[in-house]
């Protein structure tokens, strides 16, 4: 493939995911998240994506992801504070899930298992297993003895 070739197939790639991210900049603009409203409408498209039935993202939609992300990470840093209780683990997992609007099939997508497996630890029916407690602790940024 020559130099010339190459060069504009990198530049339609760049095109592609650039169009995907803007789509995504024009419904919600990547800026610090100051309000519980842009908050709230943050986290919904955060779950939407993530939540998607067959789990694909476009690079373009990924890096958006991210970045979305790690600004609603910060308004968390800044405003919210989850002080752990004499919760049980299974009450931690449940009440983040709740919160991060994450049902089976989208816990079953974070943690690498089936939707059944996720919905019966969920309710109670199966324990959270180590590696589980390690992935779930990475995905909501939480110390990994909530969940053992």
């Amino acid at each position: 493939m020559s130099l010339t070739i190459r060069n504009r197939t990198a530049a339609v790639d760049r095109r592609i995911v650039a169009d995907d991210y803007l789509r995504l900049i024009h419904e919600f603009p990547l800026r610090p998240i100051r309000t519980t409203d842009d908050y709230e409408a943050a986290g919904k498209l955060l779950n939407r994506l993530l939540g998607r039935s067959d789990g694909k993202l476009t690079a373009g939609e990924q890096d958006y992801v991210q970045a979305l992300a790690l600004l609603i990470q910060d308004y968390d840093r800044k405003h919210c504070r989850f002080v752990p209780s004499n919760r049980t683990p299974q009450e931690v997992f449940q009440y983040l899930a709740k919160e991060a609007g994450l049902g089976p099939t989208a816990l079953g997508k974070i943690m690498g298992t089936t939707h059944a497996m996720a919905s019966l630890m969920l309710h109670g029916k199966r324990g959270i297993s180590k590696e589980n407690a390690r992935t779930l602790a990475d995905y909501f940024k939480v110390d990994v003895g909530l969940f053992v």
